[in-house]
């Protein structure tokens, strides 16, 4: 299962995620598969959208809220930002939640900047869907299934992702540069 919603959240709350997840500070060497060779930028925002503010990520909760009026049963585990570096190619894998979910709020974002999300079959021999980077948009798909984020041709790109149990979700806000994933959805 995928799904794709575009014009997610109301564009002046678009405008400012865009501009908080420019402000974070990133932190190197998280690896989204045990033993991996390509480490990338992570930061662990927090269990809940209470840990998420109090840790100063308070962006997470209008997405969060909308997710919930996708499906009002999903529950958040936890949330964190990734970001990829120009040339560091992210490794094929699958989350540990029920659904990811990936917002891309920068508004600016060229197609001939590449990136994206591309989910494989189960035997990750043939790309299934690709998703291109779209401002305001955000997809859902079961997390078993074998993803990975596409090259870039900027500086750095970022997400933010979400982990939810009973339908785990992860979302992932793309920032041109910056992806916000929050599990039950996984920037």
């Amino acid at each position: 299962m995928y799904n794709n919603y575009n014009n997610f959240l109301e564009e002046h709350i678009t405008q400012l995620i865009d501009f908080q997840m420019k402000e974070v500070k990133w932190q190197y060497d998280y690896d989204s598969k045990p033993n991996g060779t390509q480490k990338h930028w992570h930061i662990f925002c927090g269990h809940n959208i209470d840990e998420c503010n109090l840790n100063g990520y308070d962006f997470i909760e209008p997405i969060w809220n909308n997710i919930k009026n996708i499906d009002s049963t999903l529950e958040l585990e936890r949330a964190y930002l990734n970001a990829h570096t120009y040339g560091i190619e992210p490794h094929i894998h699958r989350d540990d939640g029920d659904v990811t979910l990936l917002y891309y709020p920068r508004l600016d974002w060229k197609i001939d900047w590449g990136g994206g999300t591309v989910i494989y079959n189960d035997d990750v021999t043939e790309i299934e869907k690709h998703f291109v980077n779209k401002g305001n948009r955000i997809i859902m798909f079961d997390a078993n299934l074998p993803h990975k984020t596409q090259q870039h041709t900027l500086t750095m790109v970022g997400k933010v992702s979400l982990m939810l149990l009973s339908q785990a979700v992860q979302l992932l806000m793309y920032n041109g540069l910056t992806q916000v994933l929050i599990m039950a959805l996984e920037m």
